[in-house]
């Protein structure tokens, strides 16, 4: 696996090279359309005038968490890629995913609406028709569109909201060297005046789920006892109360069914979950090289001066954190993620914003703020420029976070509450105090008042939301009582 910069085992004039005559065919080879866009969204276009407003360009990357990456302080793993990006812009350290699971967290971003809202609540269930993504708006506010890699909003096809598409594979390790590719061939070959907003979405590091998969079982003997010495150590929430809601502890249970048998990673030593973090800061060093590509290939293209550079992740990885593993539940290994903006004379250098609460639902209206667009109506979230730019400004007081329907999130400055409706097990945590969120406070005498006034925000936030209808389907299966008469057995 990758564990340095962006150079491949490539050269990057061999490279060049073979772009240069395949750019935008590679595009639309698997992708199966290349200015594919409808004559509604082109007319708009057509102003004969030079287009000076600055072109976008989002990363984005899966199961990626804060803490995994060098810039923020993480000794166990190199991404010199991901790390000259933050040295170039702003870094938020309260970043938060708005619901910690694959296809919710993305129609969060491409909507600005909460997954109640969006209706994407688990990863098969379609996102609400009307509502438009970003790759829809800002293909009719004048922004040529592209799309490669992952996707990942179900009941949205790419073809309708992106000009030219590149496709997707579901394994990291086999696909984000080819996305790498085609947007390094975009960006060295476009031609034309009109701003372009291309997505960028690798995979990994969530080839880890597989990896788990395959080590589930214990075994005697470490398959690489060569590393025995590098391995990370375990975090200090390793060893935490259990009194959690159930919901919680079905999420994070790391469980893994093989013909119908459930086989828990609790065989686990001590010693394979260290092995476990270390194949996780592999698998993030992997992604960290091709997103090398991609920033090579911005600069190389020219487009670096006048570019919004956003790199974030979808969720974050349990990481052992709380003897977990994968994502899905409120901790904050995986709600909290990578958010990072750079632009030369734009935004700030080199600033890790560690006081401000951000959201991945603020990423629609900042963009939209940059490019001079509206943001459609009823978005959630709040347009981050005033912060990229270092201006004095009044802000939120809270980020709220949605989980599986019933699960929910709510982080002011100082705490954290976790509830999950049905579930009598509340939890509060002093984030100031206890950042490993190790010490449920909700039971205790003296945190009756915070944590009321942490339910009445949480209650007022979902009273002003637009709910769409709860979909059949994923962990709510079979729970929901069928109206009318049962019919009886024949």
């Amino acid at each position: 696996m990758a564990r340095e910069g962006h150079k491949s085992g490539i050269e990057r004039t061999s490279r060049r090279e073979f772009l240069k005559g395949a750019a935008l065919g590679t595009l639309g080879l698997a992708g199966g359309v290349l200015g594919g866009c409808s004559g509604v969204r082109r007319a708009s276009r057509v102003s004969g005038k030079k287009d000076n407003r600055p072109n976008i360009l989002f990363i984005n990357v899966d199961q990626m968490s804060i803490n995994a990456m060098g810039a923020h302080g993480c000794e166990y793993v190199r991404t010199p890629n991901i790390d000259r990006l933050a040295s170039r812009g702003v870094s938020f350290r309260e970043s938060h995913s708005a619901d910690p699971i694959c296809c919710p967290a993305r129609a969060a971003w491409f909507t600005s609406r909460t997954s109640c809202e969006h209706a994407v609540v688990f990863n098969n269930t379609p996102i609400v028709k009307n509502l438009p993504d970003m790759g829809q708006w800002f293909g009719q506010n004048g922004y040529e569109t592209v799309h490669t890699g992952k996707w990942h909003v179900p009941g949205r096809g790419l073809k309708g909201s992106f000009d030219h598409v590149y496709g997707e594979h579901w394994i990291g390790e086999y696909a984000d060297e080819s996305v790498a590719r085609s947007a390094e061939g975009y960006l060295r070959n476009r031609r034309g005046d009109e701003p372009f907003f291309m997505v960028v979405g690798f995979l990994q590091p969530h080839d880890i789920c597989y990896w788990i998969a395959q080590n589930k079982e214990a075994q005697e003997v470490l398959r690489y006892p060569e590393i025995k010495g590098e391995l990370p150590p375990l975090p200090p929430n390793f060893h935490y109360s259990k009194i959690e809601p159930q919901f919680c502890r079905q999420l994070g249970s790391h469980r893994w069914g093989v013909d119908g048998k459930e086989i828990l990673t609790d065989n686990w030593t001590e010693e394979h979950w260290r092995y476990y973090l270390w194949a996780y800061y592999r698998q993030v060093e992997m992604v960290d090289a091709v997103v090398g590509h991609v920033l090579d290939a911005v600069e190389d293209s020219g487009y670096g001066d006048n570019t919004i550079l956003v790199f974030a992740s979808d969720h974050g990885e349990g990481q052992a954190r709380h003897q977990k593993t994968n994502k899905d539940f409120l901790y904050e290994e995986v709600l909290k993620v990578p958010f990072i903006f750079s632009c030369p004379d734009r935004i700030m250098e080199n600033h890790q914003d560690e006081k401000h609460l951000v959201s991945g639902l603020d990423l629609f209206p900042t963009l939209c703020d940059y490019a001079g667009v509206r943001s459609p109506a009823d978005v959630r979230g709040r347009s981050l420029r005033p912060l990229l730019e270092g201006k004095s400004v009044e802000w939120r007081e809270f980020v709220p976070a949605e989980s599986y329907v019933t699960g929910r999130m709510i982080r002011t400055e100082e705490f954290k509450y976790i509830t999950y409706k049905g579930d009598p097990v509340e939890q509060l945590f002093d984030m100031k105090n206890d950042p490993w969120e190790i010490h449920n406070l909700a039971g205790e005498s003296g945190y009756g008042s915070t944590l009321e006034d942490h339910r009445k925000i949480l209650a007022d936030w979902e009273g002003h939301l637009k709910p769409a209808p709860v979909p059949e389907g994923g962990w709510l299966a079979g729970t929901k009582k069928k109206k009318g008469k049962r019919k009886k057995k024949s």
